[in-house]
């Protein structure tokens, strides 16, 4: 085996070596362009990695990666109750809104999380301040960052910027069609984030309430080991770009849309220090 050779890994060496879930390995190469396959003659047809640019790949993947505490999750959480019962009538059981409740609950905090990540990642690596909109408000607010400081003061961004957050296995970065077409609500530029919020994260800030009540009951032996801390939460920053860039779509690999989506892969987002400063300079 000669060095180019004993530098390739197969797809389970490769999974191994960046310490991703296999599924998000396999949508990152499939579909988001986040890495490629390496050619080799004898290979029969398997797919083969470049570990030095896996490597590559991986030291840049933690710089970007932010870590979320639990005074940035109680700041989400507040954020996400107050949206939920801002002018909410107490209903009867079985509404649905009450059963949606968790599902909204984790879309609105995970949206938040993301921001405060941005939030952190610009102050940690480009000594850069934004504000973000925490606050409550009946009309449309695009843009998610609305100052940042400069020479000692706060000023409103010189561009709009979005942040989305998604799970981390997601390919994608997807905006609404209205968030493009409509002027009122469109940004300049969007930054993409993959937050690593379990799903169980309700369950983990509410523990001891929860094995108060269920203590003595039929089955709390089972599990009482079992519920999970609370823990800080990794925030991958996974790259931005300008909305020009975008492509409008009627469907992405294994998901088609209702109408049209706006999307970029993960991949062909900009992730260098180089654009980041870019982006910061531009604000």
């Amino acid at each position: 085996m000669n060095n180019a050779e004993s530098n390739l890994l197969n797809k389970k060496q490769a999974i191994e070596f960046l310490g991703l879930d296999a599924k998000a390995f396999a949508n990152y190469f499939q579909y988001a362009e986040e890495f490629s396959s390496e050619p080799r003659a004898n290979g029969h047809g398997w797919f083969y990695f470049d570990k030095s640019k896996l490597s590559a790949w991986l030291e840049n993947f933690k710089w970007r990666t932010v870590t979320l505490n639990k005074e940035d999750y109680a700041q989400c959480l507040d954020f996400a109750l107050a949206m939920h019962f801002r002018g909410y009538v107490t209903s009867d059981f079985g509404t649905g809104r009450q059963r949606e409740f968790g599902q909204k609950l984790t879309n609105w905090i995970k949206g938040q999380l993301g921001e405060v990540a941005v939030r952190k990642f610009f102050k940690s690596e480009f000594n850069a301040e934004v504000e973000l909109d925490f606050n409550l408000r009946d009309e449309i607010v695009p843009q998610d960052i609305i100052s940042i400081k400069d020479a000692g003061h706060m000023r409103p961004p010189k561009i709009g910027v979005g942040i989305k957050s998604s799970k981390p296995k997601n390919a994608y970065l997807i905006l609404g069609s209205n968030e493009i077409e409509r002027n009122e609500r469109k940004s300049d530029a969007y930054i993409y984030c993959r937050v690593y919020i379990p799903d169980d994260h309700l369950l983990r800030v509410t523990k001891a309430a929860v094995m108060a009540l269920v203590q003595g009951q039929r089955h709390y032996d089972r599990y009482m080991q079992n519920i999970p801390d609370f823990a800080d939460m990794p925030c991958e920053i996974a790259g931005w770009c300008w909305t020009n860039e975008l492509e409008k779509v009627s469907s992405i690999p294994g998901q088609p849309f209702d109408g049209f989506r706006f999307v970029r892969q993960s991949g062909k987002l900009y992730k260098s220090k180089e654009k980041w400063q870019k982006l910061i300079n531009s604000l």
